[in-house]
């Protein structure tokens, strides 16, 4: 497992390709700089994802971000990590995302904005979304009841 965990990481050091846009307006933060180091290793330059590992983010993350409850919900997994089965386009996921809490307010907006332009014209998240994420710290549990609550209240693409 750290063999392939190690792979990762050389592949992201590796990667050069990708999408080049997505200066987040409000931040200044460059949101594809940021995806491209730390969330295209996994998810793919074009956030694809990988099969039964990652999910796809384009064409989703916009979607989630449309209700105040999903733009809660990305903050959260930025913050706080996801691991443990997930549903994403029908398709069953059982990997693992590492917490980004060391990337600061600005910069978490930037790329969930730029995520969530992925395959799809949308709007990301604010900094006050990450900020009021960011004060309430979640283990893996609260962030799977998140999800559900968020599945039954709007449903998750």
């Amino acid at each position: 497992m750290l063999a392939a965990f190690q792979g990762i990481l050389l592949g992201s050091a590796l990667m050069t390709s990708g999408p080049v846009s997505g200066v987040a307006a409000d931040t200044g933060v460059d949101g594809a700089a940021l995806y491209r180091g730390k969330c295209a290793m996994c998810h793919g330059p074009s956030g694809a994802g990988r099969t039964g590992n990652f999910p796809p983010l384009a064409g989703r993350v916009g979607q989630i971000a449309r209700t105040d409850a999903g733009k809660a919900y990305l903050a959260a997994v930025l913050l706080n990590g996801l691991h443990g089965p997930i549903l994403a386009n029908g398709q069953s996921y059982n990997g693992f995302m590492p917490a980004f809490r060391m990337l600061s307010d600005d910069e978490i907006a930037a790329v969930v904005t730029y995520a969530a332009g992925l395959g799809t014209a949308s709007t990301g998240i604010a900094l006050s979304d990450v900020a009021s994420a960011r004060a309430q710290p979640m283990d893996a549990a609260a962030i799977g009841a998140k999800r559900q609550a968020l599945v039954a209240s709007h449903g998750l693409p």
